[in-house]
């Protein structure tokens, strides 16, 4: 399958439009919503509030259109991030001076800041192999009979990150993440951890219960959605999956989702469109070029690996 003339085009024209239109929404410090008022009450509200306009997801934006990982924009918002929202005392990302005593530290959020580092060129820094290391040994893969303990990261929460059942955002997003780095820079604990996330994603069949295997895992999961933040949808699993050149037949019945959703004239909608963002991406249930893209990224592997389980 390949992206017809006409939408290729239309794609790249809307790509550039909208990348020129947010680095031009960039203030001179290099941040995106930043409101300094409101970020002296609350530390969110530097980077990480308000969704979804602030630096952080507006770089995850950027990425997820494919701007140029070179710009020196985006690179320098990157930097403010890591520097900001960086927590010495643990050696990991907080949004909030005390990020972890009313919160564990979030798996999403980290996966996240993996992605948009490795993505704009960052490189295997010790901070970032820290933060590696640090959910290879405590990220749980665990179906609902994880018994939370007392002590740090868990701290007896019994919802959110590390609660009875293990959050797939977060196996998901730090898969993102993970996926972002360089094969040269691959540590043995980033090919530990993806390992163990694929192995749950494959276990779920990508987007289903594991044990009501025609339900889905959330209802969200299942609708197209670009850009992607921290919820993750089918299309953005099977993405990954397919960027690491894995193919498994627990991956069948999401491709035939998949496929089914395609419209009459070769593309695919946006069924779940992300609210406040800095720009639009596209109209609900209205034919989209990026998730077309992604979709027959996905596909284009699909056929051309056929039989090769």
């Amino acid at each position: 399958m390949n992206i017809s003339l006409n939408i290729q085009k239309t794609l790249e024209l809307k790509r550039t439009k909208l990348i020129k239109h947010i680095l031009a929404k960039q203030d001179r410090l290099g941040r995106w919503g930043y409101d300094i008022q409101k970020a002296k009450k609350k530390p969110q509200y530097k980077h990480y509030l308000p969704k979804y306009k602030s630096t952080l997801w507006t770089l995850i934006t950027l990425a997820d259109l494919k701007c140029d990982p070179k710009d020196k924009r985006a690179k320098k918002a990157l930097k403010i991030i890591l520097k900001d929202m960086y927590k010495k005392e643990y050696g990991l990302f907080g949004w909030s001076e005390n990020a972890y005593g009313a919160h564990e530290p979030s798996p999403c959020l980290h996966g996240n800041i993996l992605y948009i580092h490795f993505y704009f060129g960052g490189k295997m820094t010790k901070k970032i192999e820290n933060v590696i290391k640090f959910f290879e040994k405590y990220q749980r893969f665990d179906d609902g009979d994880f018994k939370t303990p007392e002590k740090f990261p868990y701290a007896g929460r019994t919802d959110r990150c590390f609660g009875k059942h293990t959050c797939y955002w977060g196996v998901t997003k730090l898969l993102k993440g993970l996926s972002f780095i360089p094969l040269s820079e691959r540590t043995k604990d980033s090919h530990r951890l993806m390992r163990k996330s694929i192995g749950f994603i494959f276990d779920h069949e990508v987007c289903y219960s594991s044990k009501k295997k025609s339900r889905f895992l959330h209802s969200l999961i299942s609708r197209l959605t670009f850009p992607n933040m921290y919820q993750s949808d089918f299309l953005e699993i099977l993405w990954l999956l397919t960027r690491e050149g894995k193919k498994d037949k627990s991956m069948n019945k999401a491709i035939r989702l998949l496929k089914s959703k395609q419209l009459k004239n070769g593309t695919w909608k946006l069924e779940r469109p992300i609210s406040n963002l800095l720009v639009t991406i596209g109209k609900k249930q209205r034919p989209n070029e990026f998730v077309t893209e992604r979709t027959e990224e996905v596909l284009d592997f699909w056929d051309k690996t056929a039989g090769s389980y």
